[in-house]
């Protein structure tokens, strides 16, 4: 008896220990008209945008006669034919990847997708231009800071000098207004790593140096 008991043990911890670790025969509902609807839903009715990679049982309840039910994916092609009406069940296999359900029909009007596995990741939106402001005159002066960060600026110049003009020049970036304009100007730049030099090419004694780092 105790043989027996020890080998039922083992027996169910190898059961436990070689089980599955992603889905298993899992059921998906998926439905077609009778009107221009269509759609794909797990067994708790919520429509589906992510499964697990594994084995599931389709059950498709097609219910046109002018429509069908088309899932295509990796490892995937299981359709309903457009003049069937009724209930079909598939045996489908899900990896990684984007699959797409469609009536072959109406496409355009009539699609969905989900994603098996890790659905891809969204891509990082650039961050927008850091504002700087700038100004030459009036009289002889230069506004400009002396240090700033590396990245993207919009840098928005006034010149109110008649006389003088706001140079800036360093890697990557060659940038003025003219010695007699006066009005406002925007630069998008990108700043690098390094010294850079504001200055008037009328007087290049009116200069300084900005550390960018």
């Amino acid at each position: 008896m105790r043989i027996f008991l020890a080998a039922a043990t083992t027996a169910a911890a190898a059961l436990v220990l070689s089980g599955p670790t992603v889905a298993d025969n899992t059921q998906l509902v998926g439905n077609v008209g009778p009107g221009y609807s269509i759609s794909l839903r797990d067994a708790d009715g919520n429509a589906v945008t992510q499964l697990d990679p594994g084995t599931y049982t389709l059950l498709v309840h097609d219910q046109s006669d002018i429509h069908n039910f088309d899932l295509s994916g990796p490892g995937v092609a299981a359709a309903t034919d457009v003049d069937f009406v009724g209930d079909k069940t598939f045996t489908i296999t899900i990896a990684q990847g984007t699959y797409t359900f469609v009536c072959d029909a109406h496409p355009t009007q009539m699609h969905g997708k989900f994603f098996g596995g890790t659905p891809p990741a969204t891509p990082a939106k650039p961050s927008p231009p850091k504002p700087l402001a700038a100004r030459v005159g009036p009289g002889r002066t230069i506004s400009f800071p002396r240090a700033l960060a590396k990245g993207k600026y919009l840098i928005t110049v006034h010149d109110l000098s008649k006389t003088d003009n706001l140079h800036l020049k360093g890697p990557g970036v060659n940038r003025k207004t003219g010695v007699t304009f006066q009005g406002t100007v925007k630069w998008n730049v990108t700043l690098k790593a390094g010294t850079y030099l504001v200055w008037s090419d009328a007087h290049k004694t009116l200069a300084h140096t900005v550390k960018v780092s």
